[in-house]
């Protein structure tokens, strides 16, 4: 037999949460069960109690049988990004650029200068008028030599010399080109202990130092930039997750109408005891580098048709619901689904999840809608038979 339970509760005038709560009047229906376990109640609580509870509500969207959730980070492939840092310790006097422009190779980022750089400059040119004396010497000596007026070890010396000069004037050149410093002369506005950043990639401006004058350090990184011609994602997933998925499984990030395919998968656990995986993103849809998503994947498995008992409602179909719809119930998760009294507390059957989204397991229509907050109001309403 069904034992039936009401409860009404005097409205208070106040406006705290805990008058509110006192003010909602819900009927709680419990059936005994052969196993004397109960089924959840329903709360009957009317609009503006829901509001009073700041309950809000959103439709369950269907889900696929093998569907994995996950979250991941929006990234560009290995070698599509760079970072500009400091070459020196010094200033950044003037930035050109800003974040979201579009550069191309040699486009200039901005000016920087150190009297580091000045004398990078100055060994430099010091090293080249060696190189060109050295060089000048040796074939005066070659010269000499073939005329039988000096030894020949006399012209390998000056040969010697000029080889080490060129070996110095090298390892200048190569200072200042590693530096990515260009050097326009005074037209441009800049000292001699001053260079310009130029960029090494056509992409966009990702992240730029914007504190122009402030001193820094070598290293402290100036400009980021990413060729975002190409998108990748840097999945995070459990362990039991990635040993599901497979290269080439189909991944679908639904709130930015993207889809992107599994290129590698790694089972290794790192130090949180998380696995990754990498896609390559073939719908960009609206994806921007650097952001958190929640993605979809699809394990290999084609979506079932979802079957209908004569009530029409869906048996045992997958659904997808914010996290934060899901509440506890007798140690079983459940959803407060929205009908037109007020709430039923459906038990259902978790699938899989991330902090965003959860993939549930339950007999529901295709139209329902449940809670998605004001959650811990309806638990604690639930809880007054506990």
């Amino acid at each position: 037999m069904a034992e039936h339970h009401t409860w009404v509760f005097a409205r208070a005038g106040g406006a705290s949460w805990a008058a509110r709560l006192a003010a909602a009047s819900f009927v709680f229906g419990m059936s005994m069960t052969a196993n004397a376990q109960t089924t959840p109640p329903v709360l009957t609580l009317d609009a503006k109690q829901q509001a009073a509870l700041g309950v809000r509500i959103a439709p369950i969207q269907a889900a696929q049988v093998g569907q994995l959730l996950a979250s991941a980070t929006v990234t560009t492939p290995p070698g599509k990004d760079i970072t500009l840092t400091a070459p020196y310790a010094g200033q950044l006097t003037r930035v050109m650029v800003g974040l979201g422009d579009t550069v191309r190779i040699g486009t200039a980022l901005g000016q920087f200068t150190s009297p580091m750089v000045g004398d990078a400059r100055r060994q430099w040119h010091e090293a080249s008028l060696e190189a060109q004396n050295s060089r000048a010497a040796w074939q005066r000596d070659q010269a000499l030599f073939d005329e039988g007026i000096i030894p020949a070890v006399r012209l390998q010396l000056s040969r010697n010399k000029h080889e080490a000069a060129q070996t110095v004037l090298k390892s200048r050149a190569a200072e200042l080109n590693a530096s990515g410093l260009r050097f326009d002369g005074p037209s441009s506005g800049g000292g001699y202990a001053t260079g310009v950043l130029q960029s090494p990639i056509s992409g966009v401006v990702v992240d730029a130092f914007t504190s122009v004058g402030q001193r820094v350090e070598a290293g402290t990184v100036l400009f980021k930039l990413a060729d975002t011609r190409e998108l990748q994602l840097d999945i995070q997933l459990s362990g039991d997750k990635a040993g599901q998925l497979k290269v080439g499984d189909a991944v679908h990030i639904p709130t930015r109408n993207a889809q992107a395919q599994i290129t590698g998968v790694s089972r290794a656990l790192d130090a949180g005891q998380s696995a990754k995986a990498r896609a390559k993103v073939t719908q960009r849809g609206s994806l921007q580098i650097g952001e958190a998503v929640a993605v979809f994947l699809q394990a290999g498995v084609h979506a079932p048709v979802a079957t209908s008992n004569a009530a029409g409602k869906d048996t045992g179909a997958l659904w997808t619901v914010p996290s934060r719809a899901l509440s506890q119930w007798q140690g079983q998760p459940l959803v407060f689904v929205a009908n037109t009294t007020g709430f039923t507390a459906q038990r259902v059957r978790m699938v899989t999840s991330n902090d965003d989204l959860s993939v549930i397991e339950a007999a529901l229509p295709a139209t329902a809608k449940v809670a998605i907050t004001g959650i811990a109001s309806l638990r604690a309403l639930l809880q007054k038979d506990e």
